[in-house]
């Protein structure tokens, strides 16, 4: 290296160095005091200015001076790498704890009940403060933001066993009465529409054996806006109509048996205040809101809703060995009711 390019270098690590004195200066400015910080400042400008004249003597001489004015000053403020590293860690996991306490967090789904929809293996993801905000590990909300509706997938720890958490689907909304009949829903007495749409395989264990059933396949449209009794059963879609204006949320729902003529389940109790009425979209096997002649989900259990399905590991999913591993059509999949 030529003496020209080595005192270019010296020039720019000095200038490094005064811009680095100058800011640790300034961040601890209180507890360093005035005077002390005019010596660094003054230090700093000395050493940029030596380095400008590019004379050697001289920048020597100002480095030194600076230096020692780092000894005695800022080296006892300055920082360990250590303690850099320890706190970025801290602090990167405290923003993750408050993320998962206040916004996002994921769950997996381990059965069956919300099929076609959501398969179990699926891993979603969870809006924390969708309906609101809760006070971490309790069931207090601090804050309200919204109010669940008709349609709305939600995750939820279970009202019998707060230690379980399941995701279902909201059909039931404070004041609704509902029931089935003929495996069709109604919701105060108002049928929501349905559609075939083909046939489904259900795959699941009976008896530590692997049974597929087929089962009929619907498109489900259920009204988000208030609904009223019809007077009579002419009045029943004017009634739904007036009602899905304010919205509608549409999804595919399962059938497995084959429904008995007049048959109904409920009507269940009408919805409390502050609760809602929920359902799987796998109507028949489902452990759900019909259960033990009617079971409600307080929203203080209401841990969020769900729109997302991360990544799924299951079968029919891609892996070197065997047949189950990740489904990668089900990655990032969307899975909001339009």
């Amino acid at each position: 290296m030529t003496p020209d390019a080595r005192l270019e270098r010296a020039r720019r690590e000095a200038l490094r160095f005064a811009r680095d004195a100058r800011r640790l200066a300034r961040r601890h400015g209180r507890t360093l005091g005035n005077p002390a910080r005019a010596e660094v400042e003054a230090g700093a400008e000395e050493v940029e200015k030596a380095a400008e004249a590019g004379k050697a003597d001289r920048l020597s001489a100002a480095l030194q001076e600076l230096n020692r004015l780092w000894d005695t000053h800022l080296a006892p403020r300055q920082r360990p790498a250590w303690r850099v590293v320890l706190e970025s860690a801290v602090a990167a996991a405290l923003a993750a704890l408050l993320v998962r306490a206040f916004a996002l967090e994921s769950t997996r789904l381990r059965s069956i009940s919300m099929e076609p929809t959501l398969l179990a293996g699926d891993v979603v993801l969870v809006k924390k403060a969708a309906y609101a905000l809760r006070l971490p590990f309790t069931h207090l909300r601090l804050l309200d933001l919204a109010a669940p509706r008709r349609g709305d997938l939600i995750v939820f720890e279970d009202p019998r066993d707060p230690s379980t958490v399941l995701v279902k689907r909201v059909v039931g909304v404070p004041g609704d009465t509902v029931e089935l009949r003929e495996q069709v829903l109604f919701v105060n007495g108002v049928a929501q529409p349905r559609t075939p749409s083909g046939e489904y395989a259900v795959a699941r264990d009976e008896g530590g054996e692997r049974e597929t059933s087929i089962c009929r396949r619907y498109r489900e449209a259920l009204a988000r806006g208030q609904l009223t009794a019809p007077e009579g059963d002419e009045e029943g879609f004017a009634r739904w109509s007036a009602a899905a204006a304010a919205g509608v949320s549409t999804y595919d729902v399962l059938q497995c048996r084959r429904p008995r003529a007049a048959s109904r389940e409920g009507p269940f109790e009408a919805v409390q205040p502050d609760q809602v009425f929920v359902m799987g979209d796998n109507r028949d096997l489902s452990a759900d809101s019909r259960g033990l002649g009617g079971w409600q989900v307080p929203y203080g259990h209401i841990r969020g809703s769900v729109s997302l399905v991360l990544f799924s590991w299951g079968e029919g999913g891609w892996w070197p060995r065997g047949a189950v591993g990740l489904r990668l059509d089900r990655l990032f999949k969307e899975v909001t009711s339009r």
